[in-house]
């Protein structure tokens, strides 16, 4: 699959590691260069990561990141209004049906749900993988 993510924080430096190691094309797009230190240098060299500095939300930088051609759209920048805006272009101006977004307020996620847009709690995700590990109560 050719994926495209949005945000080169942890997550997605993390995501961009996971899925070029799976075999996947990835391009990750952030605004600060100095982000791409997180990704595996192996990976970028070869050409399973391709990086793009620019703005997620903007035509160019999506362009740059093979928008047209993409899979899948992740988009886990630290600014949830940024996520949002991003996943709402790609899902409805590029057509994309597999859109994915990070967003830590739940009243936009319910927002960014309702355009058809797939969204992730962190906190919420977090706070399920710690209810699944405790034990049951005795009963």
């Amino acid at each position: 699959m050719q994926i495209v993510i949005m945000g080169c924080g942890r997550c997605g430096s993390t995501l961009a590691a996971r899925l070029a190691s799976d075999n996947h094309r990835v391009f990750v797009i952030d605004t600060d260069h100095r982000n791409f230190a997180r990704l595996p240098r192996s990976l970028v060299e070869s050409g399973a990561i391709t990086v793009v500095e620019g703005d997620g939300t903007g035509s160019a930088a999506l362009q740059s990141a093979d928008i047209e051609d993409a899979d899948v759209f992740i988009a886990v920048s630290g600014r949830d209004t940024l996520n949002g805006l991003a996943a709402q272009k790609v899902r409805h101006y590029h057509r994309k049906r597999h859109v994915i977004c990070r967003v830590k307020d739940e009243d936009l996620r319910q927002l960014y749900e309702a355009t058809g847009v797939s969204t992730m709690n962190p906190t919420e995700l977090v706070a399920d993988r710690i209810l699944a590990h405790l034990p049951e109560a005795p009963g």
